[in-house]
This record gives C-alpha cells, structure tokens and sequence, in this order.
C-alpha cells in the first residue's frame, strides 16, 4: 500500500495515469493520491513536490511543464519531455514520471496541437515532437517499468503480478474488394510521387517506375478473404475485419478516400462475413472518413452493420486513421469496447507510447474514458510505402519483440488491408513472415 502526497491542485491526471500503471503493470496493492496537509492512510508514503522533503521519499514534480516539442534522453531508450528533470541530487527520483507517462499516453502534445488549430491526421510528419524516433519507443512501458523498479527498491513489500500471455491482435481494414477508379487514382498519384523522389537513383527509380505504370493499368482480384481466413487457421490465429458501411451523401473527398463497396446490398460480401464470424474471426466497424467528426453518422454505420449481419459491433477502427482527439473518442465512448485508430499512416511506432490496452483520457472532463484503446503500431503501408529503409522490415519485427519484452500485459494490434495479397501489391509475405513468429 502506498500513499503519494502532492501539493497538485488538480489530481485527475495523477489519478489517471496511477490506474493505467496499476492495470499495466499488475499491482496486487493500492495506491492512494492525497493532499500534502492531509493524514495519509498507508505506511508507505511518497512526496510528489518540486521541492525536496527530508527525512522522505521523494519524486520530482515539474508543475506540469507544457511540452515544447524538445525531449532529452536519460538513456538509450528512455527520455522526457525538456525541463521535466531537476539538478537537485537530492530527489530519489529526479525526474517526473507521472507528468511524463501521462503526457505521453494522454497524447498531451496532441491535445494542444489541435486546440491550437494544428491536427495531426494520424501522420506523425505534422507532430509537434521534434525527434520522430521516439514513437520508435514504448516510453509510456519504460517509464511504468522505472516506477516499478523505484518501488520494488524502496518497499520491498509489494506485491506485482507475473506476466500474461502477450496478444498479438491481427486486423485487416476492408477498404477495397474490387479495383475502383477511386484507388486507380489515388495509388498511381502516390506511387508517381515517390518514383519523382527517387529520379537521382536510377536503379530505383526504373523501379518504381514500373511499379507506377503496371499498377494503372493491371487488373488482379482483390477478393482475398479465403487467403488471410485460410492462412490463419492454419496457423491457430483469427483475426478482426474492419467492414465499411456505405451511407449518406458524400463530397468529393469522401468519394475519392472512402471505400465504394455497400455492404447493405453485397450479399457475396454479407455472406463471406457471416462465415468468417461463424469461424471465430471478429467483425469490427471501419468508421467512414467524416464519421470521425459525425457522431449520427457514426452511429448509423454501426447500426447498419450490426442489422445486417446479425452480430454484435464492439471493435472500431477509423478509415485512414481520421481521429479529432476533442470529438472522436467520445463518439467512441458511446458505441464501442475497443478502438484501434491510435496508429501512424507513415511510419510504425507507438503513437500512445504504450504496448498495452488503455483507457484514453477525457480531457473535457479530466478522467478515464471508459473504452479501450488497442494500439496498432505497424501497418502495411508504413513498410512498403512510406520508407526506404531497408532494414524496416527487421525494424517492424523488433518492434514486436520490444513490445513482448517491455510489458508484462503486451496487447498490440498490426494491420494488413484486405486486398494486399495479390501482384498489384505481393505485401502478404511479411504478414506470413510475422505471423509465423508470434
């Protein structure tokens, strides 16, 4: 049992990140947050001030500095936001890792960025964050891990529960089921930018040249369902299918991004879906793009589905990762268990900093949302579009390894499209390559 006395006068945000810790890291104990005046109720007493208290056990309190953009490593793989560390030797923990572990799985930076008017649009290119790699790093589990540590160190009475057995949540997003103009259009402007980007190369260049030109005018399946249902059986796995529902009216942005298929009148679509269900896969709602910021439309995609294959809808996961951090996980909130949109559309990593299930945070009414956030921290086209690295594919499963390794409750999510499985794109072989080593 622990008490933390703070002279915070808003502890919400303590309160918060305190319970994620205690469900992430398997506390056997509680832990309490009190007023530095008040009467603690444990013998096992913390000070969370900025100023260092003899005679106690002290962590350093950066009065909630507000992220500048700028972070400073500790460590290889351990850093915190500037200015949330103190010279004074004295503190036993010298650096504020409450304000940084909420930071950071809060999407504080994020939060601001929008209220200023600056969304991110899930693209890690348009983040405040100066040092792009640390989404390469699951610092929300390293600074939990620090905690534990500190603890363990200083009350050797505590109790942590033994690790669980990581779940690796396969998804497939259901963007496309035959060849549209729509994608035609879309993929072969994308592909002709990155073929411009690499004229100085002449060998890739050719290369992609020809990847350009054979994508806009070849024509393969794109039904791949019995590939990826096949595959995983034989492998014990299931995975989710992310379903878009076709409903309202659309604008020419929404035409362009969002899927064409209608789920409503498809009955070879209704019928496969229904099997795959049958067969242990889960069925989750792949949100329309404007559904994002559309809590009717929303709900009304969700109902459609629910009606028309008879199945409950619990997982959702918004089309191109469209999320309003001020709009989007209420609606959530209201009509789903599990929310998988918390990724990147141009690089793996760990938008949330976690390898974990967590509750994302209310920021309007300063607590926990109720639902769940499964963090998908790789997706096909980060690897195959959106790098040249050539090491990324090593990279990809080291990012799995790493988030085995760093919890003790790993629940991550990765996502290859539907379609991937064919010679427009041959991205299924990595899936097989990851799938044989979890």
């Amino acid at each position: 049992m622990i008490s933390i006395k703070t002279n915070l006068k808003n502890t919400n945000w303590l309160k918060y990140i305190i319970e994620q810790f205690k469900n992430i890291n398997l506390t056997n104990f509680e832990i309490e947050v009190i007023d530095i005046e008040e009467k603690e109720k444990f013998p096992n007493v913390i000070f969370y001030t900025d100023t260092y208290k003899q005679n106690s056990l002290n962590i350093f309190n950066s009065n909630e500095v507000l992220p500048n953009g700028k972070i400073e490593y500790l460590g290889k793989d351990l850093y915190v936001l500037e200015n949330t560390n103190t010279q004074d030797n004295n503190f036993e923990l010298n650096y504020d890792i409450f304000w940084n572990a909420f930071v950071f799985l809060s999407r504080y930076e994020e939060f601001l960025s929008e209220k200023d008017g600056k969304n991110i649009y899930s693209y890690s290119l348009n983040h405040s964050r100066v040092d792009k790699y640390s989404f390469d790093i699951p610092i929300v589990n390293i600074l939990f891990n620090e905690l534990e540590d500190f603890l363990k160190s200083n009350f050797s009475d505590l109790d942590f529960g033994k690790s669980q057995k990581p779940v690796i949540d396969l998804s497939h997003d259901v963007d496309y089921i035959n060849k549209t103009i729509q994608l035609r259009l879309k993929q072969t402007v994308f592909n002709c930018f990155n073929t411009i980007k690499s004229i100085t190369q002449p060998k890739k260049f050719f290369k992609n040249l020809t990847k350009t030109l054979k994508f806009a005018f070849s024509n393969p399946s794109y039904w791949c369902f019995d590939y990826w249902q096949n595959l995983e059986k034989k492998c014990n796995k299931t995975s989710t299918f992310y379903i878009y529902v076709k409903n309202g009216s659309k604008n020419f942005k929404s035409w362009l991004i969002d899927p064409s298929y209608d789920i409503k009148t498809n009955i070879k679509l209704q019928n496969k879906l229904k099997e795959l269900h049958k067969d242990g896969f889960q069925i989750g709602l792949h949100g329309s793009y404007e559904s994002a910021k559309d809590f009717n439309r929303l709900k009304e995609e969700k109902e459609i589905l629910e009606q028309t294959l008879g199945i409950k809808i619990t997982k959702t996961r918004q089309h191109w990762l469209n999320y309003f951090e001020t709009i989007t996980p209420s609606f959530h909130e209201n009509l789903f268990k599990f929310d998988s949109t918390l990724a990147w559309n141009d690089k793996i990593g760990f938008r949330s900093g976690c390898a974990n299930l967590y509750k994302p945070y209310d920021f309007k009414n300063d607590k926990a949302y109720d639902h769940q956030v499964i963090p998908q921290i790789i997706m096909d086209s980060n690897v195959y579009d959106y790098t040249d690295d050539e090491e990324i594919f090593q990279k990809a499963k080291n990012m799995i390894k790493m988030s085995k390794e760093v919890s003790k409750t790993t629940h991550i999510s990765i996502s290859w499209h539907q379609r991937v499985c064919n010679s427009d794109y041959n991205w299924h072989l990595f899936y097989e390559e990851i799938l044989n080593g979890i």
